[in-house]
């Protein structure tokens, strides 16, 4: 559960000091409540409420009203008594006597227990322990959900408390929570504690303390960026330095260049910004290590951390080949040194079954570049282009972008030709199946695939679909290639391959009122004729 608890508090950490829109991800304002987060958050609390750490260190563990002890007397007829303590900090052994317990810790109690058992009974077979600590109240303020008083053990960190009284508001300082111990001030910094994992930072309780959570200072930040696992801005305390930054970052990707980060620190005017760099290569693992490293320094309010990335670090290039080859997949590359050929033999070859004639190879840098004009064009209506335009918008329109023109054969069987043209970064290769067939479609009797015959025409693969349907439009036959082009059908000037289209298209309807418009347009031309004509037979001139 302290699990469940740690991984809460971190993200809240990354919602507070980063800069993004805490409102965006929640859907709630600063000045709302996130009711949900809040009942998860104080019912994991409650969960974890006396679970231990680990074992009561007894030399760090102080005594106090409503710890419960166990004393037994292992004798024929054992004897168990459970004691407590009482609310004045005695503690009343039967049978042995009183102990004062104000202010002893564990360790001393059992030593000053074991000398008065010792005198009671002449044995050493008996027990004396802690059986259950105590709870008490701790007074929490400031900077939460609700400011109360919240029941507490002596095995709880601030950390847990803090959530029992609903959690921290969106305004809290993390590390500037004053613990109030009697007439001590105990600083709390819990990005120390769950960060870089400083457990002093996150001291356990004691009866009687009031914990005070101020409002972080906007003004009061210091940042760091770039090859981190965690970058962004944390806010600042005296004493802290490039290492306790580097730790609140959870240290160094392994893309980050390390010999020269860059430091930017505002001068005492705050109109001028100094940078310098320095060589961190020592401190890779700092994660793993506690120890003071050398060369590290103090930060001051406003500087800023940059860890630039190495360059060309692990830059991904790679090609995906799919299809009809015998091990598809995506492969890294050398971009502009890995060629076609040396792709092939990675991936196994082509299989039976592969077109090769028929391969595309997509090339996506190409297909990202933009076309301005295009763009220009797309916004404008047909009708308000010039000649031009329209030829020019009716030909790339039907282009298929990024397409790269390779004679395959060429380029297996030489690999030092130029068709064995060089890869780059996310080039795409697709090897479709062999095609053995014609596809006949549109107004035809029966449209489907037609198995191609060397040789054949058009006509001849219609007439294997059944000839010419219902109002055929065999003038505007169209042939529709595998790799894109169209050619109408009777001008022959194209070969007919597996996998080619023959689209039959259907007559131009033509609606009642363009029928009615024809015969009114003919009517009026001749009456129009025949009023011309009896004009000049009305202008003759008559026989007598």
């Amino acid at each position: 559960m302290k699990k469940i608890l740690l991984v809460f508090f971190i993200l809240n950490f990354g919602i507070i000091y980063s800069q993004i829109d805490y409102s965006k991800i929640t859907g709630i304002s600063k000045l709302k409540l996130d009711t949900l987060a809040l009942q998860n958050a104080m019912e994991v609390s409650k969960q974890t409420q006396s679970l231990l750490e680990k074992e009561i260190d007894p030399n760090l563990y102080k005594v106090g009203p409503g710890d419960k002890f166990e004393f037994s007397i292992f004798t024929t007829q054992p004897e168990v008594y459970p004691i407590k303590v009482s609310p004045e900090s005695k503690l009343m052994i039967p049978t042995v006597g009183l102990i004062n317990v104000k202010d002893l810790n564990l360790t001393e109690v059992y030593k000053i227990a074991e000398e008065k058992i010792k005198k009671a009974y002449k044995t050493t077979e008996y027990g004396f322990m802690l059986s259950q600590p105590r709870q008490f109240k701790v007074i929490v303020s400031g900077s939460v959900a609700k400011s109360m008083s919240i029941p507490a053990s002596p095995t709880d960190r601030a950390s847990e408390v803090i959530e029992r009284a609903g959690g921290l508001r969106f305004d809290a300082s993390l590390r500037n929570i004053s613990l109030i111990r009697g007439d001590s001030v105990i600083p709390i910094d819990l990005l120390k504690f769950f960060l870089a994992g400083i457990k002093e930072a996150n001291p356990f309780l004691e009866g009687g303390d009031q914990i005070i959570i101020p409002p972080s200072s906007e003004r009061q930040k210091i940042s760091i960026f770039g090859e981190v696992g965690y970058p962004g801005e944390f806010e600042f305390i005296p004493g802290d330095s490039l290492s306790t930054l580097i730790r609140f970052a959870q240290g160094f990707l392994a893309s980050a260049q390390l010999d020269s980060v860059e430091i930017s620190r505002f001068k005492e005017d705050e109109k001028a910004l100094e940078i310098f760099f320095v060589d961190l290569s020592e401190w890779s693992n700092i994660l793993n290590t506690r120890d003071d490293l050398q060369g590290d320094f103090p930060l001051q309010i406003g500087d800023r951390v940059l860890v630039r990335i190495i360059p060309n670090w692990n830059k991904e290039n790679y090609v995906v080949i799919s299809g009809e080859v015998k091990y598809p997949g995506k492969y890294a590359i050398i971009e502009n040194k890995d060629k076609i050929y040396d792709l092939l033999l990675r991936c196994g070859g082509f299989t039976e079954d592969a077109s090769v004639a028929d391969i595309e190879f997509i090339r996506q840098q190409e297909t990202e570049k933009k076309d301005f004009e295009m763009e220009r064009l797309y916004r404008t209506p047909f009708s308000e282009m010039s000649e031009f335009e329209q030829r020019y918008f009716q030909s790339r329109v039907r282009e298929k972008r990024g397409a790269m023109a390779v004679d395959w054969n060429n380029a297996i069987q030489q690999p030092s030709s130029d068709q064995n043209i060089s890869l780059f970064n996310k080039d795409s290769i697709i090897v479709p199946t062999k095609k053995n067939y014609i596809n006949v479609q549109g107004r035809v009797n029966n449209p489907g695939y037609v198995v191609f015959v060397e040789g054949w025409t058009y006509l001849d693969y219609i007439n294997q679909a059944g000839g010419f349907g219902y109002r055929a439009d065999d003038r505007e036959t169209f042939i529709a290639k595998s790799r894109g082009e169209i050619f109408l059908a009777k001008d022959m000037n194209y070969v007919i391959e597996p996998g080619d289209v023959i689209l039959v298209p259907p007559e131009k309807e033509i609606s009642f009122s363009e029928v009615f418009k024809d015969v009114i347009t003919t009517i009026a031309q001749l009456t129009t004729i025949l009023g011309v004509l009896f004009t000049i037979y009305s202008a003759l001139p008559k026989k007598q």
